[in-house]
């Protein structure tokens, strides 16, 4: 998809780079064979040296450099190129905002097939150590707003990978509000164990567990995880409904999803106090 994509060079905005592709404006040989035809010779030019510098970029797997020029609302279109290398995310917290008022509690990521949970702040470091080196892109519900920016002020590591944050692609797609709010809109996608359990429950869980009752921490953990595998779920959605929108720009096929199994389960004693 990033080989259709133009809104990265200079002086093309969507507006613009929308008109090409209804042209039949539809990859970089596009550009270089008819471009100037819709940009104008001078525009066009500029183009050209943009797309020698993209592609350098692409064959050096320089994926910021399209990142920081697409914007949240397009990093998107860098999944094909990392693609066994996306780190799914989600963190719980103390919920007393950012550090150092607050900590992460439970953190779930999902990668290259593996689901890890964890809450012992010297694992925490050690996998997302891990994920800062073999990790090509985060992919979360919104992250840019709580998630990276309280993991890069709590362990001190940029998390500058490329970011999809599915609340800002959904949205632009029609789907708006929280994360199971969202699910539960989409029929197709895998219900979960904790539907009803909450951002706030996941706090007072934490609490629960630093209270010594049974069952908690586990609780919390398969909450957090249910998060996580979800997301790449949505990501199949919305990659499929953004190749429907555009049929002639011939989307690469994304296999199905197989999110990990979650090894934990929602202690009913633990759910009652909740709800008691």
């Amino acid at each position: 998809m990033i080989k259709s994509s133009f809104i990265h060079m200079q002086g093309i905005g969507e507006g613009t780079e929308k008109k090409l592709w209804e042209q039949g404006i539809c990859s970089w040989e596009d550009l270089e064979s008819s471009g100037g035809d819709i940009l104008g010779p001078k525009k066009a030019a500029m183009c050209l040296v943009e797309l020698e510098e993209s592609r350098a970029a692409l064959e050096a797997g320089e994926l910021k450099f399209f990142s920081t020029r697409l914007g949240s609302q397009n990093t998107w279109r860098l999944i094909p190129h990392c693609e066994d290398s996306i780190a799914y995310l989600d963190i719980e917290s103390t919920g007393m905002g950012f550090p150092p008022i607050a900590s992460s509690t439970a953190v779930a990521v999902s990668f290259r097939g593996e689901l890890f949970v964890e809450h012992d702040k010297v694992k925490k470091r050690r996998l997302f150590e891990m994920l800062h080196e073999e990790a090509k892109m985060w992919v979360t519900f919104n992250g840019l707003s709580f998630d990276l920016p309280f993991l890069r002020r709590e362990l001190k590591l940029p998390f500058d990978q490329a970011h999809v944050d599915l609340r800002v692609w959904l949205r632009r797609l029609g789907l708006k509000g929280g994360l199971k709010k969202i699910q539960m809109a989409l029929p197709h996608i895998p219900k979960r164990d904790s539907m009803d359990i909450d951002g706030f429950d996941a706090v007072r869980l934490w609490r629960m567990h630093e209270r010594g009752v049974p069952g908690a921490l586990e609780t919390l953990m398969s909450y957090n995880a249910e998060d996580t595998v979800v997301l790449e779920d949505l990501i199949a959605y919305a990659w499929s409904e953004e190749s429907a929108r555009w049929p002639t720009l011939k989307f690469p096929k994304r296999a199905k999803p197989s999110p990990p199994k979650i090894p934990y389960k929602v202690h009913k004693s633990v759910y009652d106090l909740l709800r008691g």
